[in-house]
């Protein structure tokens, strides 16, 4: 017996919660696309259009991606590769489904993919964090094991049955549920200021993929490759993260300088820091001083940004350089609090370092795709 009860997954006539929620994660992504597709007059039906297409192929895409990386369990049988109903669906699976869709969309209506990429990236985002609730009634998708009595409580933290008896584990479906809705509030931001086409779906690449690769660190039930210590999905959030600060930087290869070079650096050194902290969380503590010497490279990177902007401007723009002061300001915090913990517990000072980097990532795109890019150069 279980010192409690478990949570019903059941809503009513054997459909489960996370079914209700995903279909009123659709309905309510339906809504705001079908406005969003008014301001921006394009044809009425392309919203429809596009779920009828990325509902189904975003299921068995999320399926496929799960299995290719949990083979194992499904070799002895193969059918129940079909059982979706006992789980095993995953989010960037599903996004390459979407993905798929919007060029079949786009094809058979005429319109840009980056049109429709743009046009449903809020409300896709949206729909992830209203998922996320799913993953708690189905406790699923929790962290580390929370054993400080203090950090026992919600939302920093979850009980999750272990046999017989409930362990208290950090909660990370809430944590992006909270990154999602903000991503998400972002967005609506950023698509009445985009410069380009495809920008808001960047901007959702981006921000997301910068908090899912810190949160998913933190997951005890993540798909891995190579080594237990190798998250794919991770793995796949950095590079995508990354890929957009390029993408940005390739953009502007007319004004390509030591001003737009600084920050690509910057973004290669955010990664590094990301992932030698993973490593070092997850078993290889000696790496500490070289995470530590990263972080300090990075710091240093923040601040030649500062200078060969000021340089090349020729006059010092408070309104470029608070956001990076801000977080130089949190890097040498980090560095002051490092000092002593080779071989501390450094589980969340890992963390904090991870956000560090991941803040740093997307202000190295936001200089890229705003404060660097010509003005001249803007549309929509």
């Amino acid at each position: 017996m279980l010192s409690r009860p478990l949570l019903e997954r059941t809503a009513f006539f054997g459909i489960s919660w996370y079914a209700i929620l995903i279909v009123c994660a659709i309905v309510i992504g339906l809504i705001l696309c079908t406005r969003e597709a008014r301001r921006l007059h394009l044809p009425q039906d392309l919203v429809v259009d596009f779920l009828l297409y990325a509902i189904p192929l975003g299921i068995v895409c999320a399926r496929l991606y799960y299995v290719l990386f949990r083979f194992g369990d499904y070799s002895d049988d193969l059918l129940s590769i079909l059982d979706i109903r006992s789980g095993g669906l995953a989010i960037y699976g599903g996004v390459i489904g979407g993905l798929i869709a919007a060029r079949i969309v786009a094809k058979k209506d005429s319109v840009s993919v980056l049109t429709i990429l743009d046009l449903v990236a809020p409300a896709l985002v949206l729909g992830q964090g209203i998922g996320r609730w799913g993953n708690y009634i189905n406790m699923e998708a929790y962290g580390l094991r929370i054993s400080e009595p203090y950090l026992q409580f919600f939302p920093f933290a979850v009980e999750i049955p272990v046999g017989e008896v409930w362990y208290w584990h950090m909660a990370t479906f809430f944590y992006e549920f909270c990154w999602d809705m903000l991503v998400f509030a972002l967005l609506l931001v950023v698509r009445r200021h985009a410069r380009r086409k495809g920008d808001v779906f960047c901007w959702y690449l981006l921000l997301y993929c910068a908090g899912r690769t810190v949160i998913e660190g933190l997951r005890t039930d993540s798909l891995t490759f190579i080594s237990e210590f190798v998250r794919i999905s991770q793995v796949l959030s950095a590079i995508a993260a990354l890929e957009v600060v390029i993408y940005f930087f390739v953009r502007i290869r007319d004004r390509i300088s030591a001003v737009t070079i600084a920050p690509m650096v910057s973004a290669v050194l955010c990664i590094v820091t990301t992932f030698l902290g993973e490593f070092e969380r997850g078993a290889y503590s000696l790496l500490f001083p070289f995470s530590q010497w990263s972080l300090a490279a990075l710091l240093i990177s923040q601040f030649a940004i500062i200078v060969l902007w000021t340089l090349d401007s020729r006059r010092f723009d408070l309104h470029t350089a608070l956001p990076l002061l801000l977080c130089g300001a949190f890097i040498i915090g980090l560095l002051f609090a490092g000092m002593g913990r080779t071989n501390a517990d450094n589980t969340y000072y890992v963390t904090l370092r991870q956000c560090a980097a991941m803040i740093q990532l997307i202000l190295c795109g936001w200089l890229l795709c705003y404060p660097f890019c010509p003005l001249q150069e803007e549309r929509v």
